[in-house]
């Protein structure tokens, strides 16, 4: 580019100066045309001087004087007068120029030239000063001097004109030169530009399109793109810090889905105490209004029952050796009948445990060690005898203390470790964790049994609703265990991974009491459906 510049440039300035000396030049060249065409004038008008100095004859010019001759004669000093004028006037220009311009005309040689012509014209100003007489040897030299000098006109003219030749030809080879220089310039610079275009896509283009494009899939929802330059620059600068501010954004785009995700869960799980609460205060209206009515009758149909069968008995025994009564008769009549008691005294017991569930009472709550409690509880199962060949196990580091009401808990635990003992084989396993914070203890039940669906984990603690294997149960024991560590204060959630799969049973409880202790109406049912309800 440089290069391109400077032969524009020096372009430029060469044909400025050429203008110049083209300019004086033909400021010069009408001085040295007249200069010439004087001189050859002047040797002109000295041959018919001579010439009519011929004709005379003998006779002595400073006799006779010939008036022709004497016109001749001022005619010739007239013209050498003229040439005298304008060599002076070309010297004055001459002078006027540079000495060292030589663009066109070598400046040294025609000042040398001029001056050969001064001399010249100064010799035959001084040799007509001399008197004059009929010498013709005089006049030979006079005629050399003269021819001299139109030589030297002719030489210093033809000094121009081949300068301007010569310069000509100088000129055509550093134009070709010089346009070679150009033209290898102007590929370059092209290659240059083309270069420089190329490397402005690669490096400033393409990397702003790609920030572009990175930027609005990141805008679009796409936090897991990330932008890579590798250029190295303050783009590729920029694309880090716009990378770690969408790892900023995809964190808190987690963090924000997993706490929505989490309070989803609550939401369910709230939703799902609420509905549990609600159908356990239906439950505990029905308790409440039909239990009573309910037992009386079944009482006395287990009464009736009973004494049919006593008077059955006794009267198989007045009968004696008679056979009044078939034997297959009074068999079927006995099974019956203590079906019938057996059957009563069982709805009896599920009226009662309603009315257990239903059952106003005041709970003192005081801090309980659960490790004690567990402790009993699980010594007083694995005595029972259908649970001797089940293994249970206790893993309490250190004592755990909980503000509970201890009668409640020991229900609790017994009816979770009972369950538990339930659901598994022979050769089953039911262990028993407890530990404690400091703000919550939780007791945790884990069997490795027959687990439950999500179904029924959905549906565990809704009243009524059982799954036991042997077909047996009320489906109230998980419903007021439930119920008992709600009004505690507690959580009790159930885990399994499937069917086959054992489960797991968590209570938690507070370790100690956020407020002072007073008595309360913990099986309250309309209290308890109408406050309980909106704390869930």
């Amino acid at each position: 580019m440089l290069i391109l510049a400077f032969s524009g440039f020096w372009g430029l300035n060469r044909y400025q100066q050429l203008a110049d000396a083209i300019s004086r030049r033909a400021t010069e060249i009408p001085y040295a045309n007249d200069i010439n065409r004087l001189a050859e004038t002047l040797r002109d008008r000295n041959s018919r001087l001579k010439d009519l100095q011929h004709n005379g004859g003998m006779i002595d010019a400073a006799l006779l004087e010939n008036p022709l001759v004497e016109i001749e004669r001022s005619r010739y000093k007239q013209v050498l007068l003229e040439l005298d004028l304008r060599l002076q006037l070309y010297e004055d220009v001459l002078n006027s120029i540079d000495a060292e311009s030589n663009l066109l005309v070598d400046a040294a040689r025609q000042r040398l030239s001029l001056a050969e012509i001064r001399k010249s014209v100064d010799d035959l100003d001084r040799f007509h000063r001399r008197p004059v007489t009929i010498d013709y040897s005089l006049k030979s030299e006079l005629s050399e001097r003269l021819d001299s000098l139109v030589e030297q006109t002719h030489a210093h003219l033809s000094l121009i004109h081949g300068g301007m030749a010569a310069f000509s030809h100088d000129v055509r080879g550093q134009y070709r030169t010089w346009f070679a220089v150009a033209c290898l310039c102007t590929i370059v610079s092209m290659s240059l530009v083309a270069l420089l275009v190329w490397g402005f896509h690669s490096l400033v283009v393409k990397p702003f399109r790609t920030l572009i494009v990175g930027s609005r899939l990141v805008a679009g929802g796409q936090l897991s793109h990330r932008i890579d330059l590798g250029t190295g620059d303050e783009l590729s600068e920029l694309a880090a810090a716009m990378n770690e501010m969408t790892d900023r954004f995809q964190k808190a785009y987690k963090k924000v889905n997993s706490l929505c995700t989490d309070l989803d869960r609550q939401v369910r799980e709230r939703t799902r105490e609420v509905i549990q609460n609600e159908q356990l205060a239906s439950v505990g209206f029905l308790a409440a209004g039909v239990a009573h009515e309910i037992n009386n009758p079944l009482a006395t149909i287990a009464w009736s029952a009973e004494s049919l069968e006593s008077r059955l008995e006794e009267a198989v025994c007045l009968a004696g050796t008679e056979n009044k009564f078939d034997d297959d008769f009074i068999a079927i009549v006995r099974t019956n009948l203590r079906r019938i008691e057996d059957e009563a005294f069982r709805c009896k017991g599920i009226t009662e445990r309603l009315l257990d569930f239903s059952r106003l009472s005041e709970v003192r709550r005081a801090s309980t060690n659960l490790k004690e409690l567990v402790e009993e509880v699980v010594s007083m199962v694995s005595k029972v005898g259908k649970y001797r060949c089940k293994t249970l196990r206790t893993h309490i580091a250190e004592s755990a203390f909980a503000h509970v009401n201890p009668q409640e808990i020991r229900q609790v635990v017994l009816n979770l470790v009972t369950n538990a003992l339930e659901s598994v084989d022979t050769d089953g396993a039911v262990d028993i964790h407890v530990h404690s914070d400091g703000n919550t203890t939780t007791v945790i039940v884990q069997d490795d049994g027959c687990g439950m669906s999500a179904d029924v984990l959905k549906h565990l603690f809704e009243p009524f609703f059982t799954r036991r294997r042997d077909g047996t149960g009320t489906g109230l024991g998980l419903s007021i265990t439930y119920r008992i560590v709600s009004q505690h204060g507690g959580s009790l959630t159930a885990h399994s991974d499937g069917e086959g799969r054992g489960s797991r049973m968590e209570v938690s409880l507070p370790a100690r009491a956020e407020h002072e202790d007073n008595p309360t109406k913990s099986r309250d049912t309309i209290g308890w459906n109408h406050e309980s309800v909106k704390a869930a």
